[in-house]
């Protein structure tokens, strides 16, 4: 029974198919999926300059208010704010976050925040840092009084 030219291409290409699937296999790099727990600030001119906090409690919430300035030579946007609450001797209770009331916060201009978090006699003092959507940390410079 001859083999029509159609059966002949068929085979041949099944053929290269299978051999091209058998070659020396090429490492693919790793892909990170998560972000580093300790990410390196951002480098670039500049920093996010703290201002000012002002804390008040009641008897449910702890409730920090304060002002960051832009000094970075270029604009900010998708900002969070973290609030670590610490007990007194500097372990972390909880880490909180929230926003910058300007966004985008444009270079050499000041935003006000807000974070708050439940009541725990166990908080005595607190840190606070940013960090930037898709940037990563950024430098924080404390300049509070």
């Amino acid at each position: 029974m001859p083999i029509s030219a159609n059966r002949i291409v068929v085979l041949l290409f099944l053929t290269g198919v299978i051999l091209a699937g058998c070659g020396p296999a090429q490492e693919q790099p790793a892909q990170q999926t998560e972000a580093p727990a300790a990410a390196t600030p951002r480098a670039t001119s500049g920093a996010m300059e703290l201002l000012e906090t002002r804390q008040s409690a009641t008897q449910e919430t702890i409730s920090i208010v304060g002002q960051v300035q832009n000094t970075y030579t270029r604009e900010v946007s998708g900002v969070t704010v973290y609030c670590d609450f610490q007990d007194s001797s500097g372990t972390s209770i909880r880490v909180e976050q929230g926003a910058l009331k300007t966004d985008p916060l444009p270079p050499n201009t000041t935003s006000e925040f807000r974070i708050s978090t439940k009541y725990d006699p166990a908080i005595k003092r607190f840190n606070v840092s940013f960090a930037e959507m898709f940037g990563g940390k950024l430098v924080t410079k404390d300049s509070r009084k």
